[in-house]
């Protein structure tokens, strides 16, 4: 069984992937020390009202 990766808050924050939000915003989203990419994506996409694919 595969562990799902959990990425630390620093590098998401810094990440291609989330780029295009406001880094400050995005700190105050992805509060905890780290997280999977599906939960990071949860957390954003459920603070800026985005749907998840």
């Amino acid at each position: 069984m595969e562990k799902t990766k959990k990425y630390p808050r620093e590098a998401l924050l810094n990440s291609k992937k989330f780029a295009g939000y406001q880094r400050d915003f995005l700190a105050a989203v992805l509060k905890a020390p780290e997280y999977t990419m599906k939960e990071a994506e949860k957390a954003v996409n459920d603070f800026f009202g985005k749907d998840g694919d």
